[in-house]
Protein backbone atom coordinates (compact mmCIF):
# COMPACT_ATOMS: atom_id res chain seq x y z
CA UNK A 1 0.00 0.00 0.00
CA UNK A 2 1.18 3.59 -0.60
CA UNK A 3 1.69 6.41 2.29
CA UNK A 4 -0.78 8.21 1.07
CA UNK A 5 -3.34 5.13 1.11
CA UNK A 6 -2.48 4.07 4.42
CA UNK A 7 -2.90 8.11 5.58
CA UNK A 8 -6.43 8.71 4.13
CA UNK A 9 -7.58 5.42 5.96
CA UNK A 10 -6.02 6.85 9.01
CA UNK A 11 -7.88 10.26 8.42
CA UNK A 12 -11.10 8.62 8.23
CA UNK A 13 -10.79 6.28 10.84
CA UNK A 14 -9.85 8.86 13.11
CA UNK A 15 -12.60 11.03 11.87
CA UNK A 16 -14.90 8.30 12.35
CA UNK A 17 -13.91 8.31 16.25
CA UNK A 18 -14.57 11.94 16.84
CA UNK A 19 -18.11 11.26 14.92
CA UNK A 20 -18.58 8.49 17.30
CA UNK A 21 -17.70 10.46 20.60
CA UNK A 22 -19.89 13.02 19.54
CA UNK A 23 -22.89 11.04 18.91
CA UNK A 24 -22.15 9.59 21.92
CA UNK A 25 -21.78 12.52 24.14
CA UNK A 26 -25.14 14.11 22.42
CA UNK A 27 -26.92 10.87 23.93
CA UNK A 28 -25.72 11.53 27.31
CA UNK A 29 -25.99 14.76 27.43
CA UNK A 30 -29.79 14.57 25.77
CA UNK A 31 -29.28 16.63 22.92
CA UNK A 32 -28.02 19.78 25.50
CA UNK A 33 -25.06 21.34 23.71
CA UNK A 34 -23.53 22.15 26.67
CA UNK A 35 -24.21 18.94 28.12
CA UNK A 36 -21.71 17.98 24.82
CA UNK A 37 -19.25 19.93 26.05
CA UNK A 38 -19.25 19.06 29.46
CA UNK A 39 -19.00 15.54 28.33
CA UNK A 40 -16.37 15.69 26.33
CA UNK A 41 -13.74 17.99 28.45
CA UNK A 42 -14.29 15.59 31.64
Amino acid sequence: MKDEIKLSIAFLALNAGVIALVISGYIKGGMNFGSVVDYIFK
